[in-house]
């Protein structure tokens, strides 16, 4: 057999031009041609294993060990046509292909050399059918495939979150996806040591080189190798990039702080409290404040105090989020990066590090647990606050927004400060938002969305008033800041793609005491005029700094609502990084 394997390699080659030609657009034909070459190299590499070995290895594990790299080599290039067939694209996807024959030449080398190293090629077909099975999976929930922003916000979901993810799905399916799982790596590896031990294996040196040559010819290049390159790996190398940058952010504070100058407009001794409530998939239009033609006073609190003669509370029923995650939205949102920069997100200065030096003392109290979670912009932000805790995170039993008031307890009321209460609000699922005693209105069914939604919502208006009543009593509270980090559509599956400006339409409400009036009273005026103005919350960095009152060379007034030089029109102001129009909102 020996040498003739080789004759093998053409027909892989064939395979993978073909699945080029049908999945790929807009390459070059010099394009083409490198990835012509790339795949002759791999195909080659592919086979040589058997045809160092003179023959392959026994039949069942030869045909898992090619399942595996095609579905490997196909899941994305598939998916990712299917889902885009419409768009105007350009694919890139050519080291897909490359990548399964390098598995493929892998898997043989080890299944060739038998004895300790086939008890090897289970656990390495698991890994690669386990990120066949995540892309499908990914695909059969949203409808969309799988890339590297959705691999971020899928990994870096807490404990809790995944929990509740998966108790949404009937049980069963769970199970069946965990036996499957379990399934095909015992069958794997029964089939591979069985079957391998049963033929004998071959030369080692011989394989050993073999193998070297696969995983060299894929690994080769550093960043821009063929695994580097492929889609999924890809995807993990990012989010390692991604965690790379926010383990700077810390070590960055001395260079944000040694470019920053800030001057309070108007300075006082007197003890005083800014309180900014970050609200957690919270859509305007189930709020009565905002919408009050809704069949359920789903705020009342707030609806009392921002409407009639005595109205304290301004609400702005024009204001959007930026992105449609939490992440990405307040990445922007807590600091000076914005849609219209390209500042970097670990040396733009934040709100905390503004209110630092204007002199106040920074508290920074969620409900977003640390629980299994990784680092996020949110987290690196709020740990640079002088004093940052978190409620105390059980699995499976996520602590409710009530607890967060306790900590407006420790909050020094003789001094500045700004304290920040970010809340879990009304993320999915939403019955797990409110206790029991608190459901005001009986759902329907198990599905009744929409009723548990209305829920949670009347249940953060509590939360409202008894924040803002407790601030009022014992910290001298000046101003109080509400909004959301992004909205939902409640009736709707959650996905990673933007399905409707529902996932966008977040309220925003300021109050500002008499006190704060008489001494910021342009502040104030400007905040009043501009209620009916469009907004989104990659400026809630300007507007924190504008009811701060400060001037600083890293804050533009004109981005801020409390200034009369706002002039932002619906027209002007866009959605996810720029790709949509606030303009195209037309309900």
């Amino acid at each position: 057999m020996g040498l003739s394997i080789l004759w093998c390699a053409p027909a892989l080659w064939v395979v993978a031009m073909f699945e080029f030609l049908l999945f790929c657009r807009g390459y070059s034909r010099r394009e083409i041609a490198r990835a012509a070459a790339l795949y002759a190299l791999c195909a080659v590499v592919a086979v040589l294993p058997m045809a160092v070995a003179g023959h392959t290895p026994p039949l069942a594990p030869l045909l898992l060990a090619a399942f595996t790299a095609f579905a490997g080599q196909l899941v994305y290039p598939l998916i990712s046509r299917i889902t885009r067939r419409a768009e105007p694209w350009r694919s890139v996807n050519i080291a897909d292909a490359a990548m399964g024959m390098c598995v493929f030449g892998l898997l043989t080398s080890l299944l060739l050399m038998g004895g300790a190293a086939a008890w090897i090629v289970g656990p390495l077909e698991l890994i690669v059918l386990a990120t066949v099975v995540i892309q499908c999976t990914y695909f059969a929930l949203y409808g969309a495939c799988m890339d590297a922003y959705g691999y971020r916000l899928m990994t870096q979901t807490n404990t809790n979150e995944v929990i509740e993810f998966i108790r949404y799905y009937p049980l069963w399916m769970s199970g069946l996806l965990l036996v499957l799982l379990v399934a095909v790596l015992y069958g794997s590896v029964r089939v591979n040591v069985v079957a391998v031990h049963s033929h004998g294996g071959t030369p080692l040196i011989w394989q050993a080189l073999a193998c070297v040559a696969c995983v060299v010819v894929a690994c080769a290049g550093g960043s821009r190798s063929i695994a580097a390159r492929s889609a999924f790996l890809s995807f993990v190398l990012a989010r390692k990039r991604h965690i790379r940058t926010l383990e700077k952010y810390a070590s960055c504070r001395p260079q944000r702080e040694s470019g920053l100058t800030v001057a309070p407009a108007v300075r006082s001794e007197s003890p005083s409290t800014i309180l900014l409530v970050i609200g957690e998939s919270a859509n305007r239009d189930y709020m009565s404040a905002f919408n009050p033609a809704l069949r359920r006073d789903t705020t009342p609190w707030l609806k009392a105090r921002s409407t009639g003669p005595d109205a304290d509370w301004l609400i702005f029923p024009n204001a959007y989020s930026c992105a449609i995650h939490t992440f990405p939205a307040l990445e922007k949102g807590l600091t000076e990066l914005n849609q219209f920069n390209r500042l970097d997100f670990d040396t733009a200065p934040s709100i905390v590090d503004v209110a630092r030096a204007a002199g106040r003392r920074i508290y920074w109290f969620s409900n977003q647990g640390h629980l299994g979670a990784s680092l996020s912009q949110v987290s690196v932000v709020a740990e640079q606050a002088d004093v940052a805790r978190w409620t105390n995170q059980q699995p499976g039993l996520p602590p409710y927004d009530s607890e967060l008031l306790d900590f407006l307890d420790t909050v020094d009321p003789s001094g500045s400060n700004l304290v920040v209460l970010h809340l879990k609000g009304n993320h999915f699922s939403f019955e797990n938002r409110y206790p029991a005693s608190e459901e005001t209105w009986k759902p329907e069914g198990p599905d009744d969305a929409i009723t548990t939604y209305e829920n949670s919502m009347h249940y953060v208006d509590d939360i409202l008033r008894r924040a803002w009543t407790k601030a009022c009593e014992r910290l001298n509270l000046q101003a109080m800041v509400y909004c959301s980090d992004h909205a939902i559509i409640p009736d709707k599956h959650r996905a990673p793609t933007f399905m409707g400006f529902g996932d966008v339409r977040i309220p925003l409400a300021v109050w500002t005491s008499e006190q704060y009036r008489a001494a910021h009273p342009a502040r104030h005026a400007a905040l009043s005029a501009n209620t009916l103005r469009y907004w989104t919350n990659d400026f809630l960095y300007e507007l924190i700094c504008g009811v701060l009152d400060v001037e600083s060379n890293h804050f533009e007034p004109s981005h801020s609502l409390a200034y009369d030089t706002y002039h932002y029109t619906r027209d002007d102001l866009t959605v996810l990084n720029g790709t949509i129009s606030l303009s195209d909102d037309q309900s």
